[in-house]
């Protein structure tokens, strides 16, 4: 059998330590002045939604629009320059930055032809060409992209996770790697919680398991993650550096008690995307959450420790579950997450007091320091 499934690691590696870049000698971004050069110009580069072509997750891929249109408001606010460059794939991307030599790169790009690898090259493209680029590196776009190998790196730094296997295309489901129920199946290298609806969640081994196993196989193309589903409550952490410190955001619950009697409790694609889906609500959420101190210390430890051992920086979304004893979960580390207006991620920097443009400056200070 292909089936990986869960192992003991001997050993508990810890993750690198958080940077500390020293402070910009001349590379200082043009945040403040409507007469910076063209050279302190941003390139906002996000990917093309496929809107004509069959996609599976039509709204997930045209919400990239949404998060481009925030952060070009952002720079104008911020009496930036900027230029949107919608890519295809990598020859595009090449194209983009030797056309502006120097100029600031806010990553947006989620895909590309070709699958996960190529977009995953951009951070390093840009390094290699001299832009300046937001966000975390292509090493860790490319571990969190994988949640399987997620999973190993934050088990061997001594994060908890559910127990999980993988289950590759054309294999068949072996109960004897499965961990116990319930459980949800989920495809393994999707974010937006794409490829999960209700039929994702499995209370037997028998033939509603392999249903939804193949469904992935079959719909994604791609190997299925078998995880044990953690009953209790869902959290969403929002993390964002500022010159090398890291700060953890008011914490976000989900509100199950928004959800209609008999939808299960997770966020699936249709909670997520679709308009109507809870009356009124699109992923229901309580930014602060209402959480007993322990638990949120718990919470925020947990996350700054999966932030080190996946080696992010300028800012990331953990999603978590809590079960009953009051024991966090790491369900998923997004090292690029949705920055959209409705998006969880500006929720939680409203409660902070921080706005969106001011969260924009920094990350492109971050961008400039690193270069």
């Amino acid at each position: 059998m292909k089936i990986k499934s869960e192992v003991k690691h001997p050993a508990a590696s810890r993750g690198a330590s958080l940077r500390n870049p020293a402070k910009p000698k001349t590379l200082c971004l043009p945040v403040v002045s409507r007469r910076a050069s063209w050279r302190r110009r941003v390139i906002v580069l996000y990917n093309c939604p496929d809107t004509q072509g069959k996609i599976l997750w039509r709204e997930s891929e045209a919400g990239v629009l949404n998060e481009v249109n925030a952060v070009a408001s952002a720079l104008d606010t911020l009496g930036v320059a900027c230029r949107r460059h919608g890519v295809r794939c990598l020859d595009d991307v090449l194209t983009v930055l030797k056309a502006a030599p120097g100029t600031v790169v806010f990553n947006l790009v989620e895909h590309l032809e070709g699958g996960s690898e190529p977009w995953n090259q951009i951070p390093d493209l840009c390094r290699a060409s001299g832009h300046p680029c937001t966000g975390s590196s292509s090493a860790c776009l490319k571990l969190t992209q994988d949640k399987w190998h997620t999973k190993e790196r934050l088990r061997a730094c001594g994060i908890p996770v559910p127990a999980a296997c993988v289950v590759p295309p054309g294999t068949p489901v072996d109960p004897g790697h499965v961990p116990r129920p319930p459980l949800i199946v989920k495809p393994l290298c999707t974010d937006g919680s794409e490829g999960i609806d209700g039929a994702s969640l499995v209370h037997d081994l028998g033939g509603q398991l392999a249903q939804a196993v193949n469904r992935v196989h079959a719909h994604d193309g791609q190997s299925a993650l078998i995880e044990a589903f953690v009953e209790g409550r869902e959290f969403n952490l929002s993390l964002l550096e500022t010159e090398g410190r890291v700060e953890v955001l008011p914490l976000a619950e989900i509100d199950f008690t928004l959800f209609p009697p008999g939808r299960p409790h997770i966020v699936d694609y249709a909670v997520k995307w679709v308009p109507g889906t809870i009356p009124g609500k699109i992923s229901p959420r309580r930014v602060p959450a209402c959480v007993e101190d322990s638990v949120a210390e718990r919470l925020r430890e947990t996350a700054r420790a999966a932030w080190r051992a996946c080696d992010c920086r300028d800012y990331i979304r953990i999603d978590f579950r809590v079960d009953q004893a009051g024991q966090p979960f790491v369900l998923e580390v997004n090292a690029n997450p949705d920055i959209s207006p409705n998006a969880g991620f500006p929720a939680c920097l409203a409660a902070t007091g921080i706005t969106f443009p001011d969260f924009i400056a920094r990350l492109l200070r971050n961008a400039a320091a690193r270069a």
